[in-house]
């Protein structure tokens, strides 16, 4: 027995230097939490960092010396930036100007500046995805203009910049593309990408204010942009890709004997869309399908939506607008910039493997050529009544 306590007590005291409290713990007033990073060109090929750092529990409202500083209550965010040949260059003269350890774990949102993103990112991208603390599911934007500009605007209804542009992704139409979707997309074997672009935005109002908004999107080819696309463009392109499960369509209605009827909006709802390849005598074609639902949300033409024969008629005019946007905005990217930011090269790779695996190494001559078919089969479940009277 007292062999057994003895063993016991030797057992206990050879534990106690590995149970002594956390003796290499951080504290977080020692980190630089990074909630954004933005990359832009600097001269001689060089490459600029700017980082937005969140210091909880400080206070004021300041800007010297390269850093610019604005906070809500008792918080600050901070932006800092620093120059190196290379990103990671750049991070470690960061680091060297900072009393704190930078700490990238929180990292929301990456912006590439629309200079640098010309000139292309892929190096930067290598970096992220290298560096063991970056989230894979932080947000990529490219900017109008200077990454750093973005990230220096002081919100005033979230937190910071970082915060807004996060929400933004998540709203419907908000086109969100995580670094890993990036990734995937570059990687993949269009060797294509299409990321939100931001700008910044003037409150012309009596709260004067500037703020970052999405107003478009980028697509790169092989890391480097080689377009921009606004409106109507990036939310086909959106539907196209089917990303998009509920936008607003505006569409103009037809009366009989060809009159003009007035226009009406719809809110599209469970909206669908399925590639369908075909290739018939060396002509390559695709048809984007698209299925959905629809609810009327104004109707300023002279139709009684309430007369279910009207309906049909309706649905015929809705599906001619979402098809002829579906083609106008494929061929325009086709045209303009030569990429396939649409799953197309995915879509012949499935259905003919071997025909796809034989013609891979032509497909930037191919692509260009592909004819593109639209076929829309949206329903309107739900006319609505506004109490209005028609003539």
């Amino acid at each position: 027995m007292k062999s057994v306590r003895l063993a016991a007590a030797f057992f206990l005291l050879t534990m106690i230097p590995f149970i002594s409290g956390c003796w290499d713990r951080t504290e977080v007033n020692d980190l630089a939490l990074i909630m954004a990073a933005g990359m832009d060109a600097a001269p001689n090929g060089k490459v600029e960092l700017s980082v937005q750092i969140y210091t909880p529990s400080q206070s004021s409202s300041s800007s010297e010396g390269g850093m610019t500083s604005f906070g809500n209550g008792g918080d600050m965010v901070i932006v800092k930036s620093a120059t190196g040949i290379d990103l990671a260059e750049a991070a470690q003269r960061l680091q060297e100007e900072m009393p704190r350890k930078v700490f990238w774990g929180h990292s929301e949102v990456f912006i590439a500046g629309e200079e640098l993103a010309k000139r292309g990112i892929l190096d930067q991208v290598d970096f992220l995805f290298r560096h063991p603390q970056p989230r894979e599911h932080a947000y990529f934007f490219v900017s109008k203009g200077k990454a750093k500009s973005i990230l220096s605007i002081n919100t005033r209804m979230e937190r910071d910049s970082a915060e807004t542009l996060r929400e933004l992704t998540v709203l419907s139409g908000g086109m969100g593309v995580t670094l890993k979707d990036l990734s995937g997309m570059l990687t993949g074997r269009s060797k294509a990408a299409i990321v939100p672009l931001i700008g910044r935005k003037e409150d012309d109002g009596e709260g004067s204010n500037t703020y970052p908004y999405i107003n478009g999107a980028a697509v790169l080819i092989m890391g480097k942009m080689t377009g921009q696309y606004k409106g109507e463009a990036k939310r086909y392109v959106q539907i196209i890709r089917n990303e998009l499960k509920s936008t607003t369509v505006t569409f103009p209605v037809q009366k009989s004997k060809g009159e003009d009827g007035g226009v009406m909006s719809v809110h599209l709802i469970k909206c669908h869309t399925h590639l369908i390849p075909t290739i018939r005598r060396n002509q390559w074609s695709i048809t984007v399908r698209v299925q959905g639902e629809a609810s009327v949300l104004q109707n300023e033409s002279h139709v009684n939506v309430m007369l279910p024969n009207e309906i049909p008629q309706l649905e015929q005019q809705l599906n001619k607008e979402i098809e002829s946007k579906v083609k106008e905005t494929f061929r325009q990217i086709q045209e303009e910039s030569h990429a396939d930011v649409f799953g197309t090269a995915d879509a012949f790779w499935r259905k003919y493997p071997k025909r796809w695996t034989k013609e891979q190494a032509r497909w930037d001559e191919i692509f260009p050529e592909v004819s593109v078919y639209a076929d829309s089969d949206v329903k309107i479940i739900a006319p609505g009544f506004a109490g209005k009277s028609y003539k």
